[in-house]
């Protein structure tokens, strides 16, 4: 009697042992499935309210975009006529309808100013952002010199086949230290500190809030995803040419650093499987996704700034040799603004000082002085130095 009771607990016991290891192995009975998602899904028809109506908003970070957009492409005008700073600062704080789209001009909550370093201690956030104050004055002192061919201790114009660049007097084109330095400053830092950060991610994930169909958290999640594309799967490809993508700014260059080895999809999977882990409240299943988020960006983003260092020894022309530098140097700067940086802020600055502080600034380097410094960011990041990649 004893030995029969024995063997039917064990029986029992195994029996539950099954159905609970059967049950890791099912994800059906989730919400959302991890086993549904793929890499060709809708962002934002995948997530959907009680309504029936997608759950996904992130319109602050597409018109935060729009507006870097429109001053991407004001500085880049230098090459044709003088800058005004005042303009560029008026973009950068929104201030007196500086935009030629009027529905970012009603949009007056919204600046670059304030979501630029924001995970930095105040002062230090300040700091920074004179940086980028101090670089519009450069970009109007130097387009004084539009139509004039630079050389060393003259700011003008350097060229590369059709394409030109203005630069100021020892070779520096401020408009690639603002476009990469705002993809590390705004882009990245709202990304992996302020969205994925710690007090973002601590939001209620209950409650609807009101008036929309969505928790804090789940919105949080999305405005991370917000700040990488505006488009519902990433990468994705201009339906009106097939041969072009749609994104911009750090949608566009995570894209071209890994795409043979599937990172934007990688990339894309983690945000699909964090939002639905939110929805799942699997907190263990959305950490994991953060901190491959996380780690994937900082890996092309320091791919990238070796890739600009190494292409420099390969250029023909100093218009190539400085559209280079100055693209790997605002990478190298963006590297600071990754969570936990390999490249903190004190290392980055000895490097980009190290590549900027020559008498005759890019004039005066050799290829000796950029492996140097390409050969430090490989090292801390675990990169190839000898990475080129197609961008």
């Amino acid at each position: 009697m004893k030995k029969s009771l024995l063997l039917a607990a064990g029986a029992a016991t195994l029996f539950l042992f099954s159905c609970k290891k059967d049950k890791k192995t099912d994800d059906s009975d989730l919400k959302i499935p991890y086993s549904s998602l793929s890499a060709t899904a809708n962002y934002l028809e995948t997530f959907k309210g009680s309504d029936g109506n997608t759950s996904v908003s992130f319109t602050g970070q597409t018109q935060r975009i729009k507006m870097l957009q429109e001053l991407d492409a004001y500085i880049k005008k230098g090459t044709a006529q003088v800058l005004d700073a005042a303009k560029m600062e008026d973009m950068f704080r929104h201030q007196n309808g500086p935009f030629a789209d009027a529905e970012l001009n009603g949009a007056t909550d919204k600046t670059i100013i304030s979501k630029t370093a924001q995970s930095f201690a105040t002062a230090a956030a300040e700091v920074e952002r004179q940086r980028f104050l101090n670089y519009f004055e450069q970009l109007e002192t130097a387009s004084a010199n539009f139509g004039t061919a630079a050389v060393a201790g003259t700011a003008g114009y350097v060229e590369n086949g059709t394409s030109k660049y203005l630069v100021n007097e020892k070779g520096f084109e401020y408009a690639q230290f603002v476009q990469k330095g705002l993809i590390g400053a705004m882009l990245l830092d709202q990304i992996s500190n302020i969205y994925l950060g710690t007090e973002k991610m601590a939001a209620d994930n209950v409650a609807i809030l009101d008036g929309k169909n969505y928790t804090a958290l789940e919105h949080n999640w999305d405005e991370a995803y917000g700040y990488l594309t505006a488009n519902p799967t990433y990468p994705m490809k201009d339906p009106a040419d097939n041969t072009k993508w749609k994104e911009v700014f750090l949608g566009s260059y995570v894209r071209q650093v890994g795409f043979d080895a599937g990172e934007p999809q990688a990339i894309f999977m983690a945000y699909l499987t964090g939002r639905a882990a939110i929805v799942n409240k699997d907190l263990a299943k959305r950490n994991e996704q953060i901190n491959l988020i996380r780690t994937k960006y900082e890996t092309a983003i320091a791919t990238i700034a070796i890739s600009y260092l190494n292409k420099t020894k390969s250029a023909t022309s100093n218009g190539a040799k400085f559209h280079s530098l100055s693209e790997g140097i605002g990478f190298l700067y963006a590297l600071r603004y990754a969570n936990n940086a390999k490249v903190n802020t004190a290392k980055s600055d000895e490097l980009m000082n190290a590549l900027m502080n020559k008498p005759n600034g890019f004039w005066d380097l050799t290829n000796a002085d950029i492996d140097a410094v390409r050969d430090q960011i490989a090292s801390l990041t675990g990169i190839d130095k000898n990475s080129v990649v197609n961008h």
